[in-house]
């Protein structure tokens, strides 16, 4: 028997004696109910156990998402650290290479310049080739 008021309004004792109920179908129907109520009380005490898990899994299930995003957050912020570093590193590097670029390119027009002119003489003075060839056979 579940205790409901309908279920406790369907019940019908048979009478006795002036108005007076039948004792043993008393002492019956208190007895079911008695036994009703345990049994709603026992799964009262379960659905209360179960509700207390649920909260202690929910408080869990929050604190583990609190810490995700807390460490998510410190991992991005320490990724952002890292690639802004390297960033200015790679700035520093480019930098560098296009003054080292700059400096081979001088390099290069004055080397340049020094063959042409060096060709022009060679080609527009034979006699000082000789000269050239010989002071460089006497050192």
């Amino acid at each position: 028997m579940v205790l409901t008021k309908e279920a406790i309004q369907a019940v019908k004792l048979t009478k006795r004696f002036r108005r007076c109920y039948d004792a043993q179908e008393v002492d019956i129907l208190l007895d079911e109910i008695g036994e009703a109520a345990e049994e709603q009380c026992r799964e009262l005490e379960h659905l209360r156990s179960v509700r207390m898990e649920y909260n202690q899994m929910k408080n869990q299930i929050s604190e583990a998402l609190l810490a995700a995003q807390q460490t998510a957050k410190e991992m991005l912020e320490q990724t952002r650290n890292k690639c802004n570093e390297e960033l200015g590193a790679m700035q520093q590097r480019r930098t560098t290479l296009q003054q080292e670029i700059s400096g081979l390119e001088r390099y290069k027009v004055l080397e340049l310049e020094k063959i042409r002119k060096d060709l022009e003489r060679l080609l527009s003075d034979p006699e000082s080739d000789e000269a050239a060839q010989e002071a460089a056979a006497s050192k």
